[in-house]
């Protein structure tokens, strides 16, 4: 029982400094933003694959769409046509 319990903490602890390890070469969404440039004109696509995906859409009645990216500090709002390219920042805070 007591090497059952050593390994549930080794398997944890493992665990904890994956994340850890993954979360400092993982360039924050402030940095990939900053990395990323101007946004209008590109498409949906591209600015997907730098900025996974957001977490809220909202359709508009125009066919717009506003996707918003957001973590504990920083957040960007992006307006999208309907063929899915961006038309710039509608929103951007900490």
């Amino acid at each position: 029982m007591l090497s059952y319990l050593g390994w549930i903490v080794a398997a944890f602890l493992a665990g904890v400094l994956f994340m850890l390890l993954y979360q400092q070469r993982r360039p924050t969404l402030q940095r990939r933003v900053f990395q990323m440039g101007i946004f209008a004109g590109r498409s949906y696509a591209e600015i997907l694959e730098a900025m996974d995906a957001p977490q809220t859409e909202t359709r508009r009645a125009d066919g717009r769409t506003l996707r918003t990216w957001r973590n504990r500090d920083y957040s960007i709002s992006l307006l999208f046509d309907g063929r899915e390219m961006c038309l710039g920042v509608e929103d951007e805070g900490k």
